[in-house]
């Protein structure tokens, strides 16, 4: 296949965008000689103002974008996303999220009949580490899968526009919004145009609203007891025994034909009860990797259930009294004291 053909069939591929071999070839020399950054035709807002302009494109090309502005105006930052090695827990919910956003995708045609906003909210709730993280990566997966795109969510104002401008290029690409620790979020946004976004107040649909946060508790009443806002409400908590065993299973297969012998998975399925997968993960890599002894490790996992509290020294002889610098050794002064 010559290039003017490889690029007719990327274009048409990945950007919608059907041209035949002479353009394609055209487009090449173009690119050529121009490099990269040069420019290579006209942008016009109205027909009589022109500006030079590089290679545009017809479309997002599938994947994760940050919304940003500058000078220039809005800009879609295509960020790195990698989804290999995660795995998909089956029987569980985060099994539960993605078997209803991959549902979602295929009603259309039902949200239209009834003229309801085609868009979902979904909230994620749980300790950390119990793989709120995962979920989001395997849904922003499928959705790039389908040849949709995933925007991080940021400024609320930045993103609503940002999707405005989207939906006006791209009415029919199936959407992903993502908004990590969303506690966070309203801490540092207004809570009302937080909910002005996810009310689609310009009806923007086609989109999921995907959010997770490790604080239910402060959240508002008017973001988290709204439909419309979060349909529904996932708590992602500890792996059940089938869950940690597959979990084990997966780890050790990564490794190859050479099993560590260290490994007994009955027992520590057994021993990691209520354990989160990211417990999992660290007790297969201290045993595994660091030959760190299991009975150490497991102890060591277990008693991170209790947080640490400076009290537990406070009050101890050597911490109860005021120390000088002449209490210290005279190798340990700090210079110029």
């Amino acid at each position: 296949m010559s290039k003017a053909s490889k690029l007719s069939q990327v274009l048409r591929d990945n950007f919608g965008i059907s041209v035949d071999e002479q353009t394609s070839e055209a487009m090449l020399r173009m690119a050529q000689s121009k490099g990269e950054n040069g420019y290579v035709q006209w942008m016009s807002r109205d027909g009589q103002t022109f500006s030079p302009a590089t290679l545009t494109r017809g479309r997002l090309a599938p994947g994760l974008y940050e919304i940003g502005i500058n000078q220039s105006g809005l800009y879609f930052d295509k960020l790195q996303v990698s989804t290999e090695g995660i795995l998909r827990l089956p029987d569980t919910s985060s099994d539960a999220v993605l078997n209803e956003i991959q549902g979602f995708w295929e009603k259309e045609s039902l949200f239209r009949q009834y003229a309801l906003t085609y868009k979902r909210g979904l909230l994620l709730w749980g300790p950390p580490g119990s793989g709120k993280t995962c979920t989001v990566r395997l849904v922003s997966d499928d959705v790039i899968k389908r040849g949709g795109v995933v925007f991080k969510f940021g400024d609320p104002e930045l993103t609503a526009r940002g999707l405005r401008i989207f939906r006006e290029i791209q009415e029919d690409t199936p959407c992903v919004v993502l908004m990590e620790d969303l506690d966070s979020i309203l801490r540092y946004n207004r809570e009302t145009d937080v909910i002005n976004l996810l009310d689609g107040v310009d009806r923007i649909d086609k989109v999921v609203f995907l959010a997770t946060t490790n604080y239910p508790e402060q959240l508002g009443e008017r973001v988290v007891n709204r439909p419309s806002r979060f349909d529904r409400r996932y708590f992602i908590g500890a792996p059940n025994p089938a869950s940690r065993e597959l979990f084990f299973k997966f780890m050790i297969d990564k490794g190859g034909d050479k099993k560590p012998s260290v490994v007994d998975i009955p027992k520590w399925v057994k021993d990691t009860e209520g354990m989160s997968i990211a417990h999992l993960k660290e007790l297969f890599v201290a045993c595994v990797i660091l030959d760190t002894p299991y009975k150490q490790a497991i102890e060591t996992l277990k008693s991170m259930e209790s947080l640490p509290n400076s009290d537990e020294y406070k009050n101890t002889k050597k911490m109860a009294r005021v120390m000088r610098v002449d209490d210290y050794p005279a190798e340990a002064k700090i210079p110029g004291y």
